[in-house]
């Protein structure tokens, strides 16, 4: 399979880069988030971040074992990044957090060390193992056992410690909840969810917020309890 696509079938817009600059553009490989909703670590490097010129350059950057991603080091300039990944440049001493603004663009959030260690995934859906085992599946592509099958629910969302994948807090899916939108037209506004309704039949489930919007469950990622757990930026690196 080819390591690049055509820059007219592949999300330009939504990775912040020029259409009609160059005829090519990197492929995301296969990996824990969706080609649709996610960035080739390469253009995070080059495009996003601007650390480097050429794809060249950001290959050997990459080479060095000079970025970490969720706090692992990652060499593969293909490597797919999307929502919550966590971006670390020891060397320079930064760290970013991936979201989407109020205009659908993937965004690199500058975060602070503190924070930096930790990042927020939601709940899939989850299986039943041998032995009573239940498995959690979740967004970026991870899977957590636990031997309780009630311990988190569809559609929570858990503070996660990288790379140890300690489980540190639990936003569950639920009225009063912060929550971010992460698709449709609101995509990257934060409000405050009023009602879950449940549709019977094959239409999704809907969300309603405090403020009179209304959204998809799909869409809709609890961040917090009383004030969200992150910032989400409008437009640009923050």
């Amino acid at each position: 399979m080819s390591k690049h696509s055509k820059r007219y079938d592949t999300p330009t817009e939504k990775w912040g880069i020029p259409t009609k600059e160059h005829h090519w553009a990197p492929r995301s490989k296969s990996g824990p988030h969706p080609k649709d909703r996610s960035v080739p670590l390469v253009v995070v490097i080059r495009d996003i971040l601007e650390y480097t010129n050429t794809s060249r350059e950001a290959k050997r950057l990459l080479a060095d074992r000079k970025v970490e991603v969720d706090g692992k080091v990652v060499t593969d300039r293909n490597r797919p990044i999307g929502l919550m990944d966590v971006i670390t440049i020891p060397e320079l001493k930064e760290n970013y957090r991936v979201l989407f603004d109020q205009k659908g663009k993937i965004r690199l959030k500058s975060i602070d060390e503190g924070v930096s260690g930790w990042k927020l995934v939601k709940v899939e859906d989850k299986t039943t193992l041998k032995d009573g085992i239940t498995q959690y599946n979740l967004h970026d592509g991870r899977n957590l056992k636990f031997e309780n099958a009630n311990q988190h629910s569809t559609l929570d969302v858990l503070k996660l410690e990288i790379p140890e994948q300690k489980v540190l807090d639990t936003y569950e899916f639920k009225e009063g909840m912060m929550a971010l939108i992460i698709g449709g037209k609101h995509i990257g506004e934060i409000d405050r969810i009023k009602e879950h309704e449940v549709i019977k039949g094959p239409q999704p489930n809907f969300v309603h917020f405090e403020s009179g919007m209304t959204t998809i469950e799909d869409y809709v990622f609890v961040i917090g309890k009383d004030t969200p757990a992150i910032e989400v930026p409008e437009v640009g690196i923050v």
